[in-house]
């Protein structure tokens, strides 16, 4: 039985007064989902928001990210045997493949802002070094 038929049948066997309700509470449900979306958009969201929301990132980036390196016991088995170079592969896959869950869940754009920051930081010191040396 496919959805449409399910929904013929529950709507015979719903009064016209249970089915407006259900209409109801769908575009109440709608309106609601879109009003989150639309909040947790950061383009939509004021720069107080937006840099708490960035400091609480960072802050999960760095515990999850702390709590890796504190478990890297855990893929110890991969690198105990030195001839074993599949086993050292599928251990380091398994690592990168952990930082990368870390990034990319729900912290990517800000992580990327976190990258331009650090990058603009970087080459703004090397301007002033080198505009240090040369005048």
């Amino acid at each position: 039985m496919n959805t449409q038929s399910n929904e013929n049948v529950l709507d015979s066997k719903l009064s016209k007064k249970e089915q407006e309700e259900i209409k109801m509470l769908n575009s109440k449900s709608n309106k609601i989902r879109k009003d989150i979306k639309e909040n947790d958009d950061p383009l939509n969201m004021s720069i107080k928001d937006f840099m708490r929301n960035w400091a609480d990132s960072n802050i999960y980036i760095m515990i999850d990210l702390t709590n890796l390196i504190n478990n890297l016991s855990k893929y110890k088995s991969h690198f105990n045997d030195i001839d074993d170079t599949n086993n050292w592969v599928s251990g380091i896959g398994k690592i990168i493949n952990k930082i990368y869950t870390i990034f990319t869940k729900n912290y990517l754009y800000r992580f990327y802002i976190n990258f331009i920051i650090i990058r603009i930081i970087y080459y703004s010191n090397n301007f002033l070094i080198y505009y240090k040396y040369v005048t």
